[in-house]
């Protein structure tokens, strides 16, 4: 009994003790940590439907595969998982209707059936593949570790075709090869999403085999035209050497804008690359726009917040700017540039946080 006493005492005079000792402070969140969190809360009240439906306002309200993709991709970041899972559910139970694994890229509440074309998009397929990784590592998750596997595999035995240059991405599985584009095969450089082939390669024997990310920066390097120096949205691969495709506009417009910030994004980034971006899209050149690459003029100023923010990704990974100012203040505009904002925050956050500081 007096034991019991002494140690019930004890444990009296340990609690107030500690009690007494200051609280310890919980540690500061990473850099990037808190805009990415604010820039998610804000862009999924107003892109997101409470289904899990990404919708593109800005294309008739549609959703698309590609969408899909890029808001689990950014829920994960946020560490929004139910966010995610709504997403997740929404489009297995209305894209994945292919039997090869592959999504449907468009989906159109307008249209009946509601899958209006059954193409799938292969840089949605990577997209939402790459979500599913990241979601398995970050809530211990494996069962979507193997369907993201599973995703990259059937992109590789789907997608994926030799060319002179070594294996390429065909934009979808249907429409872009030799025979069915008079130029063909017919690539989008804007689908290699570096960093996605990098972490994705990782559980993908077959995609790292194929080695698409080396393919992809020779691509790049070669695909660059006229005057302005910057590749087409479109591009073929017939001749000897890349050329802007013959069926698509000879541009670079809204696809090829995402090239640079894939490019920086990826774990070593060719510092010529992404500096020749940097130059080509800053203000002295005329900043973020699309441009026709026959005449070298610009066709229209992408005046959004979204554009600025990539090029502020540029200036900082070239070492141009100690601070990404412009990438720090987000507010949704339109689907497509507030995507890329957040995109740019999280290439930012994970590659060069000393910006965000």
């Amino acid at each position: 009994m007096r034991l019991r006493h002494l140690l019930a005492g004890a444990a009296i005079a340990v609690a107030a003790g500690l009690a007494a000792l200051p609280a310890r402070a919980a540690p500061p969140p990473a850099p990037g940590e808190d805009l990415i969190l604010g820039s998610w809360a804000l862009y999924s009240s107003r892109f997101v439907a409470p289904e899990g439906r990404v919708v593109d306002g800005a294309n008739g309200g549609i959703s698309h595969s590609e969408g899909q993709g890029y808001g689990m991709l950014i829920a994960v970041a946020a560490d929004d998982r139910a966010g995610f899972e709504r997403m997740l559910g929404w489009t297995r139970k209305e894209l994945m209707v292919r039997d090869d694994g592959l999504a449907a890229w468009r989906w159109d509440p307008a249209a009946d059936p509601h899958v209006s074309d059954r193409n799938n998009a292969t840089d949605g397929d990577l997209l939402i593949a790459w979500a599913l990784l990241r979601a398995s590592k970050r809530w211990n998750e494996p069962k979507w570790r193997d369907e993201a596997r599973a995703i990259a595999d059937a992109v590789v035995e789907t997608n994926v075709v030799a060319s002179g240059g070594g294996k390429v991405l065909l934009p979808g599985s249907q429409g872009f090869q030799a025979g069915e584009q008079p130029d063909g095969p017919v690539v989008n450089l804007s689908y290699w999403i570096f960093p996605a082939l990098e972490e994705l390669g990782e559980i993908s024997p077959k995609l790292r085999k194929a080695d698409l990310a080396a393919t992809g920066a020779r691509l790049v390097t070669d695909a660059r035209f006229g005057q302005a120096g910057l590749p087409a949205d479109w591009t073929s691969l017939a001749g000897e050497h890349p050329a802007p495709a013959k069926g698509f506009p000879a541009e670079f417009g809204y696809n090829a804008v995402r090239v640079p910030l894939y490019l920086a994004w990826s774990r070593q980034p060719d510092s010529y690359l992404v500096g020749s971006f940097a130059d080509a899209l800053s203000p002295g050149a005329g900043g973020p726009r699309t441009v026709d690459l026959a005449t070298g003029q610009t066709l229209e100023r992408l005046s959004d917040p979204g554009y600025g923010a990539i090029v502020a990704l540029l200036d900082c990974a070239t070492g141009r700017s100690p601070r990404a100012e412009a990438a720090t203040a987000f507010e949704p505009t339109q689907y497509y540039p507030s995507t890329l904002h957040i995109l740019a925050l999280m290439a930012l956050a994970e590659r060069y946080p000393q910006c965000l500081r």
